[in-house]
């Protein structure tokens, strides 16, 4: 069902229920449009073909103007605690928020407001419109979302432009003591283990393998700093799985899967994303045995960022979350949240979940409380039940 209404004397909002209803006007946007790697249909489609958003509803408004397709914002709408909530489809296997929009697309705050008003109304109600992690800008374009009001979310989000960068990138972008202390670890590494390589995963045999290995590698990192691995869910190992399939032979995959061969063995892989000429890292692991002694990550970004390169990739990210070797190779940018109100319970609602984010970016941009916080999270998970 889809239904059309004027969201004011310049937009008007239609409201699809599914991808695949949404998926010719989706792409047509897409040729055009600017949007990251997390708001791209192959990335979303293949989320919610592995069960990703099943306990929600899925409302993807169409903006127009005059006739013309402006923006697509995909929610997510679901209920808890009888609260109502509409998010950005994809949200909780995301490092952005966004707002597909062709290029030179603006509206204000009243605008927008009126846009999720009347998507609220079509849909049957919405207490709350939560964006998360909002960047300030993309491709050049300032982010629209944020004419809503706005507070700074918890972590930053790592991205660098390596448009016009020659290889091999250490020679271009690390400085001469950093690279001379890169090469010797991977000389070092060499004569203890073997040739080392990167390679990209392109058949199902190795896929298999290196999903394997990253799971195991993912497991220990995790248990040591006290979470669960989110990977091993079902969701993640089939979406991981058939995503990476369907990335095969493509010149730009919504995920390319990459593995540090150490002899043939995974010592460290890379999981990312691409939307235009940007990549993402989505996700890494790195082996902790022997292994370890050697800059491992470093080894496989400097190599990882070579294959960029040649395939034309200009501007990379590697993510939300401040740990310091993010910040040899990208410049931490701010990003904000955003929680628009649509009720009076959304409004008790927003007020409630603005104070836990702002506690929650005091205590991660504040070294000694983020210390003490992962202390006391590694014990509680270790005191669990079969640790």
């Amino acid at each position: 069902m889809t239904t059309t209404t004027p969201a004011s004397s310049v937009f008007d909002v239609s409201v699809l229920y599914s991808i695949e209803a949404a998926e010719a006007v989706w792409r047509g946007l897409e040729a055009v449009g600017v949007f990251t790697p997390y708001q791209r249909l192959d990335w979303l489609s293949q989320l919610i073909a592995a069960g990703a958003e099943s306990k929600s509803r899925v409302a993807i408004a169409v903006i127009s103007r005059d006739g013309q397709v402006q923006a697509i914002l995909p929610l997510a709408i679901h209920t808890r605690f009888g609260l109502r909530t509409a998010r950005l489809l994809g949200t909780d296997y995301s490092n952005v928020d966004w707002m597909i929009a062709a290029p030179g697309f603006t509206a204000d705050a009243e605008q927008l407001h009126a846009i999720v008003t009347e998507i609220a109304q079509q849909v049957g109600g919405i207490d709350i419109l939560s964006l998360q992690n909002l960047p300030a800008s993309w491709n050049g374009m300032a982010n629209p979302l944020l004419q809503l009001p706005h507070t700074l979310a918890p972590s930053n989000f790592y991205f660098t432009s390596i448009a016009g960068v020659q290889k091999p990138f250490i020679t271009t972008r690390l400085t001469p003591k950093r690279r001379g202390d890169l090469q010797r670890s991977r000389r070092r590494m060499e004569e203890a283990m073997g040739k080392v390589e990167l390679i990209r995963v392109e058949d199902a045999a190795m896929l298999e393998h290196v999903h394997q290995r990253f799971l195991e590698q993912r497991r220990e990192r995790f248990d040591e700093m006290g979470v669960d691995n989110v990977f091993e869910e079902p969701v993640f190992r089939a979406f991981f799985h058939e995503a990476a399939l369907a990335g095969f032979g493509q010149e730009r995959p919504a995920l390319l899967v990459h593995s540090l061969m150490a002899n043939g063995a995974v010592t460290a892989t890379s999981w990312g994303t691409t939307a235009g000429d940007h990549y993402s890292l989505y996700i890494n692991s790195t082996e902790s045995g022997d292994a370890s002694r050697f800059s491992l990550m470093s080894i496989l970004i400097a190599d990882l960022m070579d294959d960029l390169i040649d395939m034309g990739i200009t501007s990379f990210d590697i993510g939300l979350g401040d740990f310091h070797y993010k910040a040899r190779w990208t410049e931490p940018q701010p990003v904000y949240n955003s929680l628009l109100p649509l009720t009076a319970a959304g409004r008790l609602a927003a007020l409630a979940l603005t104070g836990r984010s702002e506690l929650k970016r005091t205590i991660k941009q504040n070294p000694k409380l983020w210390q003490a916080a992962s202390g006391v999270r590694r014990v509680l998970h270790h005191l669990r039940p079969g640790k």
